[in-house]
């Protein structure tokens, strides 16, 4: 396996998919694949639990994740794919407004 720059997880969890996870890591993929960013690898993730920390659960999905960097992602949709693939994936600019936190705090 060739290394990447940036791992994303797309969470497939139950409450994630019911908010389109799924399609969500779908059109991402293919716009990953699209934009040539080989760099990039999107992978679908058994849930990551991010929705049992809101009231009522599932407020918060679904959840994206991009490492190395540890940005954790809530409630990120369709809507906001393009600026996440061009500023998030191709300038290294997280959509603060949807980041849930950041492993590394310090970034």
């Amino acid at each position: 396996m060739k290394p990447y720059r940036l791992h994303v997880f797309v969470c497939q969890g139950k409450r994630c998919r019911a908010k389109g996870a799924e399609a969500f890591s779908d059109a991402l993929k293919e716009r990953v694949r699209a934009e040539a960013l080989d760099d990039v690898i999107v992978s679908k993730s058994g849930c990551v639990k991010v929705c049992k920390e809101s009231e009522p659960e599932g407020l918060l999905s679904p959840a994206v994740v991009v490492y190395p960097e540890g940005t954790w992602y809530r409630g990120i949709t369709a809507a906001e794919l393009d600026e996440f693939v061009e500023r998030h994936l191709k300038r290294g600019e997280p959509l603060e407004r949807l980041v849930h936190f950041r492993l590394d705090a310090a970034r």
